[in-house]
């Protein structure tokens, strides 16, 4: 043949598709337990948790002022629950005592509806 326009050859294996990519890249994929949990997936780094900054002392003093806050804020809570159950039995009895104050003006007018301005 005088020229061809493709060269027939033989395809390469696709690239395997990372953990990552098929999770957040939209494509859907199952997921194999043996390639998350298996000899693939690799092991755990054993020097990730071998040193903790700090002594124990200064790790105390953050234990001690973290629990004073928290019982403060506890304290707090419970100061605030206080201030709104008198807050709402203050907004019931302004309630009872506006109703009561609707009705003695509805039996005021009611009771002056027919009188002129000069017979009061």
């Amino acid at each position: 043949m005088l020229g061809d326009l493709f060269i027939p050859m033989e395809m390469p294996e696709p690239p395997k598709e990372s953990f990552f990519k098929g999770l957040f890249g939209g494509g859907i994929r199952s997921l194999d337990r043996e390639e998350l949990f298996g000899e693939a997936s690799g092991k755990a780094n054993k020097s990730v948790a071998k040193h903790i900054p700090g002594s124990m002392q200064d790790m105390g003093a953050r234990v001690t002022s973290s629990t004073s806050e928290i019982s403060r804020a506890h304290k707090m809570v419970l100061e605030r629950g206080e201030k709104l159950s008198q807050l709402e039995d203050r907004a019931e009895r302004m309630r009872y005592e506006a109703e009561n104050f609707s009705s003695t003006a509805h039996e005021l007018m009611m009771k002056y509806k027919d009188k002129k301005w000069y017979q009061l």
